[in-house]
C-alpha cells in the first residue's frame, strides 16, 4: 500500500472518483466521444466473433455508456452497465435505452458464479486503489461462465495519480506497473487461459499515453 492510500482511506478515494465525474459527465462524454480509441473498438470486434448473440455482458465502468455499451449491444448481446456515477448513468440510459444499467461501487456488487458470458472493463479498473486491483480481478473471474471472456485494460505505470484539476475536477488513478499487472494474473487470475496482454499507445489531447490491455478466457 502507498503512502498516499495509507493515509487516504479506499471510500475517500472512490467518492474523489464518484464525484468527480458526476460534475463533469457531459463535459467528459464530449471529451471522450471525440477521441474513440482503436483497440477497444477492435477487441469488442473480436467479442462479436467469440460469442453468440444474446449472450450476457457485464461492463464494469460503463461511463455514458458510448461508445462501448452501444457497440456492444449493437452486435447483439444483453448488457448490465456499471457505474459509479449516477450522473454517468443518467447519460447512459439516455444514450443506449436497450441496456440495462445499475449504480454502485464494482468491488461491493455481487453477482451468482458463472453468470455472464464476458466481463469487460474500459479505461475503469484503475480508477481503484491498487490493493484491490487483484481482488476485482478475482470477482470478474468469479462471474464468468465457463468458456467466457474476460477483457479490461489498466495502466502501464506502478503509480499512484492524485489530479487537483482533470478537466476541473479532482481525480484518483492508480497502478501495478506492466510487470506487476502480470503477477497480478497469476495471483488472481486463476482459471484464465488463452491470455493475450498487449502494451497500445494512444493520444490523449496533446499527449500519448500507454495501456495494458488484458484478455483472457475462463477454462
Amino acid at each position: 500500500m502507498t503512502a498516499l492510500q495509507m493515509s487516504t482511506s479506499s471510500a475517500i478515494l472512490k467518492t474523489i472518483v464518484k464525484e468527480g465525474y458526476d460534475a463533469i459527465a457531459p463535459k467528459y462524454h464530449n471529451w471522450a466521444a471525440a477521441r474513440p480509441t482503436q483497440k477497444r473498438a477492435e477487441y469488442i470486434e473480436r467479442l462479436g466473433r467469440l460469442l453468440h448473440k444474446g449472450s450476457r455482458i457485464l461492463e464494469l465502468g460503463c461511463g455514458a455508456g458510448l461508445p462501448a455499451t452501444q457497440q456492444l449491444t449493437d452486435q447483439g448481446f444483453e448488457v448490465l452497465g456499471v457505474d459509479i456515477s449516477a450522473s454517468q448513468l443518467g447519460l447512459a440510459r439516455e444514450h443506449v435505452p436497450t441496456a440495462q444499467f445499475m449504480q454502485g461501487d464494482m468491488m461491493t456488487i455481487e453477482f451468482a458464479e458463472g453468470s455472464f458470458d464476458a466481463v469487460t472493463a474500459f479505461y475503469s479498473l484503475f480508477h481503484l486503489p491498487r490493493d484491490e486491483h487483484g481482488p476485482m480481478l478475482k470477482k470478474m473471474a468469479g462471474w464468468l461462465k465457463p468458456g467466457g471472456w474476460l477483457l479490461f485494460n489498466l495502466h502501464t505505470d506502478g503509480e499512484d495519480h492524485m489530479r487537483d484539476d482533470w478537466m476541473g475536477v479532482k481525480m484518483f488513478s492508480s497502478g501495478l506497473g506492466i510487470e506487476g499487472n502480470k503477477q497480478m494474473l497469476v495471483e488472481y487470475g486463476a482459471g484464465l487461459t488463452d491470455l493475450e496482454d498487449v502494451i497500445d499507445k494512444e493520444s490523449v489531447g496533446r499527449f500519448e499515453e500507454s495501456f495494458h490491455w488484458i484478455c483472457a478466457r475462463k477454462l
